[in-house]
């Protein structure tokens, strides 16, 4: 089906672009994560009358997309079911949000349509600055990077099994909608009354072949922790890359 392929193309370019020669990608993942999460963390810290200071704030990310030639038509097309969701549930400002209009420029725009107006930019620059951290990072030298903070290390593990193990679930359900496609091509999908048993043959199928990745991992020597990477990247541009991070984010949040 043509949802689990763009799934799983969706995957492998995230890693293809992490693989990439970058300004982005040569820097520490340590800093990278950082930067992200300060930027996040003031993102959501702006109230529901700082229209301008989000749409300021939001201008930093082109910048860091544009540095790490990341190309914008997947992430936007990413962002759909996001806007659909907090669009439709942001709805509710429109007919319950009181106060004054918000001066932005020339232009005055009414209390409720700005708070739906900031939810909408929310929740786009918390999805692109998510890929711009994985686009930019491989998992396992996010893994490393988190290892070095205050989390337990089964989390960490955790989180990037399940990574990989989503990737090993989308290939099972791509080819096993691809057998049922060959078997019934008259059939527009898969019926209902077949949908339940399908679905727990894919659940065993991809514990299998789970199963054999966790074995090559112990035969390579895994023991619940991942190796620290020697090339950790510049230095200098790992600080300049937090520092502006954070200055960008005082500027929008102290006077915007």
């Amino acid at each position: 089906m043509k949802p689990l392929e763009d799934a799983i193309d969706s995957v492998h370019l995230l890693d293809d672009l992490a693989g990439k020669d970058t300004v982005l990608t040569r820097l520490s993942p340590l800093s990278k994560l950082a930067s992200v999460f300060c930027f996040l963390l003031t993102l959501s810290s702006l109230g529901q009358r700082d229209l301008a200071g989000v749409l300021v704030l939001l201008l930093y990310l082109p910048v860091l997309y544009r540095l790490g030639r990341i190309p914008w038509r997947q992430p936007l097309r990413q962002l759909r079911p996001v806007w659909l969701m907090v669009g439709s549930i942001g709805a509710v400002n429109l007919f319950w949000s009181q106060g004054a209009s918000l001066q932005v420029g020339p232009v005055a725009v009414p209390a409720g349509l700005a708070a739906l107006l900031i939810l909408l930019l929310k929740a786009t620059g918390c999805v692109l600055a998510a890929y711009l951290l994985l686009a930019t990072t491989t998992l396992e030298s996010l893994a490393c990077a988190l290892q070095k903070l205050p989390i337990p290390q089964i989390l960490v593990v955790s989180l990037l099994l399940t990574w990989r193990y989503l990737v090993l679930l989308l290939q099972e359900g791509s080819r096993m909608a691809t057998a049922y496609r060959l078997r019934a091509p008259e059939s527009r999908g898969i019926p209902w009354k077949i949908s339940g048993s399908l679905l727990g043959l894919l659940l065993l199928r991809s514990l299998d072949r789970a199963q054999l990745v966790y074995e090559s991992m112990k035969l390579r020597g895994f023991q619940g922790r991942f190796p620290e990477e020697k090339n950790t990247g510049s230095l200098r541009s790992s600080l300049a890359l937090m520092a502006g991070t954070m200055g960008w984010c005082l500027l929008c949040h102290l006077f915007l």
